[in-house]
């Protein structure tokens, strides 16, 4: 099933909102798929990574 996670990354003093569509089971593999991405990607702590909502998408 695949997952549109919203929410925002901050950068320093600057807030980024973003939109990631992911492959997952659940709602919960979604997020830590998200995390998981930021935190590689950027070197990003959990903490500056707000999800604020998980959407289904068919």
């Amino acid at each position: 099933m695949k997952y549109s996670v919203y929410g925002s990354i901050r950068l320093d003093s600057e807030k980024r909102n973003f939109v990631k569509t992911v492959e997952a089971k659940t709602e919960n593999d979604a997020k830590e798929k998200v995390l998981s991405m930021f935190g590689s990607a950027n070197g990003l702590p959990r903490s500056k990574i707000k999800i604020e909502r998980i959407e289904s998408t068919t």
